[in-house]
């Protein structure tokens, strides 16, 4: 997956932050079907996620914009996968999540009628849970924290 270039965002902290939201579904191995996951995970031990298994095959959004004061972007629609048939998994990995610029926004939002169920990661580090979670260690996440482990389309 490559991140989409967008105006008057700052690219390396959306880079963290979806590399952030993604974690250990990064190292996840995407077959077809469940027989081809099963025989791979047997050969070499990895994660392996089937395709088929999704629980839906809707791709993304194309428009990123949920809202416009603040700026808050569906993540789903801020990657553009390697091939169309990976677009789902897309939607499977960051359907419920928003991205927005501050700490600030990120809680401007959660307030918001869109805000209620879903994510919210700022660029400046803060991580709002679905449930309403903020704040501590765990919420957090730096550049520096991330490395290069995480990087999406490194």
């Amino acid at each position: 997956f490559t991140v989409k270039p967008l105006n008057d965002v700052n690219m390396e902290a959306l880079n963290s932050a979806l590399s952030y939201l993604a974690r250990a579904r990064l190292e996840t191995m995407l077959t077809d079907t469940a027989s081809a996951a099963r025989a791979q995970a047997e050969t070499t031990g990895a994660k392996v996620w089937p395709l088929e298994y999704l629980p839906s095959k809707t791709a993304p959004p194309v428009n990123p914009v949920v809202e416009l004061a603040p700026l808050a972007l569906r993540a789903s629609a801020l990657l553009a996968p390697a091939s169309l048939e990976l677009a789902p998994f897309l939607t499977y990995i960051f359907g419920k999540t928003v991205i927005v610029r501050t700490k600030e926004d990120a809680h401007t939002f959660r307030r918001s009628s869109k805000g209620k169920g879903v994510k919210i990661v700022a660029l400046d580090g803060e991580v709002i849970d679905a449930d309403g979670a903020f704040g501590g260690p765990s919420r957090v996440f730096t550049a520096q924290q991330q490395g290069a482990r995480f990087a999406i389309g490194a």
